[in-house]
């Protein structure tokens, strides 16, 4: 069964949830897939999915609501026209760090999320690759691996300079 929403205005919240089955992906891979089609000239606006936990009650669903995965374009004015990719890690939620460009032509297009059992993903719109990496590099989920530490300076006699002549240095003999 298919179902579609058709928005008539700019900045109105519209919403459609169906319910299904709780499921773990753990050892799967988990595909979200779908297609969008802006028809009028949107000015501020998205095209997102959202997947709520199995308990959330959808007469009170609302954008505060807690999610687990936001996917999807998002367009507001000449300067925000990404695809979103929210994850939610132990009840906090981290947008990737890349950026990702949104179709904003008028046509339907199909905006695909896979994340890997190996902490992969990638991301298709119209089948086509357009970003992929690994969630760890990606999302600040965890803290960094290196921290700087501000204790440490450079010695007071530390030369900047990329190349320095060396004043005992002697051009060899030309041997013919």
């Amino acid at each position: 069964m298919w179902f579609g929403l058709q928005t008539t205005e700019n900045l109105k919240f519209y919403a459609i949830s169906s319910r299904f089955k709780p499921f773990s992906n753990k050892g799967k891979t988990l595909v979200i897939q779908y297609t969008v089609k802006h028809e009028q000239k949107i000015d501020c606006g998205g095209g997102y999915v959202k997947l709520f936990p199995s308990n959330l009650n959808q007469k009170n669903m609302n954008g505060e609501s807690l999610y687990y995965i936001m996917f999807g374009p998002d367009i507001c004015g000449s300067d925000t026209k990404k695809v979103h990719i929210i994850l939610n890690y132990k009840n906090k939620v981290y947008p990737v760090k890349k950026q990702i460009r949104c179709k904003v032509d008028g046509f339907t297009h199909l905006y695909t999320l896979v994340l890997k059992s190996d902490h992969t993903y990638k991301v298709k719109i119209d089948n086509k690759v357009v970003i992929s990496g690994i969630l760890e590099d990606d999302w600040d989920f965890l803290p960094p691996r290196r921290i700087n530490d501000p204790a440490v300076k450079k010695p007071e006699n530390w030369d900047d300079e990329a190349e320095i002549d060396d004043p005992e240095d002697t051009k060899p003999e030309v041997m013919l």
